[in-house]
């Protein structure tokens, strides 16, 4: 069983690569802040439901 602690680390890390990937793109594509913000928060939202069912 894996504990609470390395769940958030891992759980952390990919939501900033998922950021980081988003915010990257969006500097270089210059995409409208509404589109950013939608992709912002689905993203994160995937890395960490990823992460919680990969752990249970």
């Amino acid at each position: 069983m894996i504990s609470s602690l390395k769940k958030m680390i891992v759980m952390t890390f990919w939501m900033s690569i998922a950021a980081g990937l988003i915010i990257g793109l969006d500097a270089i594509f210059q995409f409208p802040d509404e589109v950013s913000g939608v992709a912002y928060f689905i993203c994160i939202g995937i890395a960490a439901s990823g992460t919680l069912n990969y752990y249970k």
